[in-house]
């Protein structure tokens, strides 16, 4: 069961999120910063919840909920990405 959820957690953009905000903090390689944006900017794009709530037929409010969650973890990824870019230059 452990296992299961160890291997659910790389396809959570939480937990992304999570390592790319220790990275920062912990002063990590650019590259490692770099990577972890660009997943979760992924992860907010081909979001399952997203998806599923589309192909569906959901109502509208939950396709926006779901639409503007996915949005906003783009949205965090492409942030983290420009300024772990930005860091780069300035070396």
């Amino acid at each position: 069961m452990r296992a299961v959820i160890a291997g659910l957690t790389k396809w959570c953009a939480y937990s992304h999120i999570f390592k790319a905000l220790t990275v920062l903090i912990n002063g990590g390689q650019i590259s490692e910063q770099t990577r972890a944006g660009r997943n979760i900017a992924l992860l907010g794009i081909f979001c399952p919840f997203f998806w599923i709530a589309l192909f569906t037929g959901a109502e509208a409010s939950s396709l926006a909920f779901h639409a503007t969650h996915s949005g906003i973890v783009f949205l965090i990824g492409v942030a983290i990405m420009v300024a772990s870019l930005k860091k780069q230059q300035q070396k």
